[in-house]
């Protein structure tokens, strides 16, 4: 095992050094800047929230000094894909100390993830972050979502309007000039996956009047949309791939001019392995032409954010309930829809029209997420030995097939836990992982929050992203080197963003 020991810096930069009081000195430290360059011996200064000076700083004295021998010191990193903003605008003084997000290193966060503000309008946002104190820096950003459900309401599932169109630019342009940094979207998520591109370029223009930026949850980030299943496409219809949510984040940067970034990239599923290269190729032919894109990224082969099922819900669902709205649809909140969910999966899958139909479904959901042999079991209450086997041993351990298996463990589920067993899928594959990490404008991000404590299936990135990077993929496999993954982690997200400051004076 490979560590590198780090200190990780969130402070501004003051101009000179002057004569102001030093509050805390490092001395002796290997420090990365975030621009890529290799390490320097360095002193640095600090007082208050001001870095005052880095350079050789002879017997200069303050208030408390650390001894950095033997240690690499760092700018703080920056998250570029952060659901931390909701825990930090809450009334809960522990998780606005965001105790895993600050363990590693983690001192500022872009918000307004996947096209959602945890407050609107923005100003309300920042003045909740204000209220008690907060201890990262955050980054506001206008989600795309929430200006589109505020204008459309419950009728979005359809093209804006013109007039629509221009009251959501409005409500940006005032999120702008609130205090956003540009503009967050997820058009896989309702309501923002009935949005047109169009849509987004004009909110994307108005943002371009501040210098602002675009990030985004693409609309598709595999074969088929998340809310989509082979039963649901209909015969006929689009595909809408991964290679199309890359190319409209490009479209949106190359007419917009503004900085514009795929979020957690990724491969998901063995059909879309290798689909790295793909999305080099789209994004370096754009940049050569000017388009300033960019990816974020975090370092696991494993997606999503909780514990995962396999059968999808309409499965549980009384047999004919209309599935057309999508794996996403409000239908599946609707109380009393999973009533008898195990009757219920048993005549669906016994039906000559929707066992095959739902059959295909469940070999989607596994191919996605990588097949049975990289499903593990990680929540099964029934039999907690079973927990940390893949469901394929599970499945060939009793003698039966896959589809089988899951009956099984939906026979043990409750209302509230209709799988029974919840799996951890591995869906990623190391190539596209470590491809994706090698590009100069792949900026890394957790597409984690505060969490106050582990949970069972909780993904590893809530507590492990910066580390896992630096200690097996610079310190074991050497895919970057270190200089390389701390600006990927500091000046590059900062370019991205636009943070900007005075030079360091020795």
């Amino acid at each position: 095992m490979h560590y590198v020991r780090l200190i990780a810096l969130s402070a501004l930069v003051a101009a000179s050094a002057g004569a102001q009081d030093i509050d805390l000195l490092i001395r002796n430290g290997r420090v990365l800047d975030g621009t890529g360059n290799p390490d320097f011996r360095a002193d640095i200064a600090i007082s208050g929230d001001a870095i005052l000076a880095v350079g050789k700083l002879g017997d200069r004295r303050a208030r408390r000094t650390i001894d950095a021998s033997g240690l690499f010191v760092a700018p703080g990193f920056i998250d570029m894909h952060s659901h931390a903003d909701r825990a930090l605008a809450g009334d809960d003084r522990e998780a606005r100390k965001a105790h895993n997000l600050v363990a590693q290193g983690i001192t500022t966060i872009v918000g307004g993830p996947d096209g959602r503000n945890r407050l609107w309008p923005i100003s309300e946002e920042i003045a909740a972050f204000r209220k008690m104190g907060i201890a990262l820096n955050v980054i506001p950003m206008v989600g795309h979502g929430t200006v589109r459900g505020i204008v459309m309401e419950d009728d979005y599932e359809r093209v804006a309007t013109d007039e629509e169109v221009r009251r959501m630019q409005a409500l940006v342009r005032k999120g702008m000039e609130d205090g956003a940094w540009g503009i967050g979207a997820g058009p896989e998520y309702r309501p923002g996956r009935f949005s047109t591109t169009e849509e987004i370029v004009a909110l994307a223009e108005v943002v371009a009047n501040y210098d602002g930026f675009y990030y985004a949850h693409q609309r598709s980030q595999s074969p088929l949309p998340r809310w989509q299943t082979p039963s649901i496409l209909e015969e006929g219809g689009w595909r809408l791939t991964a290679t199309d949510g890359m190319q409209e984040t490009i479209r949106i940067g190359r007419e917009t001019g503004i900085r514009v970034v795929g979020s957690h990239i990724k491969a998901k599923g063995p059909t879309t392995w290798g689909h790295s290269s793909v999305d080099i190729r789209l994004i370096e032919q754009a940049r050569t032409e000017g388009v300033q894109v960019y990816l974020d990224q975090y370092p696991y082969e494993t997606f999503g954010g909780g514990p995962a099922g396999v059968i999808p819900s309409w499965g549980f669902a009384a047999p004919g309930t209309d599935r057309s709205g999508g794996l996403d649809a409000p239908l599946w909140r609707t109380d009393g829809i999973f009533a008898n969910h195990k009757d219920n999966l048993r005549k669906n899958l016994a039906d000559p029209v929707t066992g095959p139909l739902l059959i295909t479904d469940i070999e989607h959901v596994l191919d996605l997420q990588e097949g049975a042999a990289r499903h593990i079991i990680v929540v099964f209450p029934e039999e907690p030995s079973l927990i940390g086997k893949t469901l394929a041993e599970v499945a060939r351990e009793n003698g039966k097939s896959v589809i089988d298996t899951l009956v099984d463990f939906v026979m043990t589920g409750t209302d509230d836990a209709r799988h029974g067993a919840l799996f951890r899928p591995v869906a990623g594959d190391r190539f596209d992982v470590e491809n994706y990490m090698r590009q100069e404008y792949t900026a890394t991000s957790t597409d984690g929050g505060v969490s106050m404590r582990t949970r069972p299936g909780q993904h590893p990135r809530y507590y492990g992203t910066y580390p896992r990077k630096l200690a097996h993929y610079v310190g074991e496999r050497g895919v970057v080197s270190l200089p390389f993954a701390i600006r990927s982690s500091t000046g590059l997200p900062a370019q991205i963003i636009g943070l900007k400051g005075p030079r360091l004076s020795a």
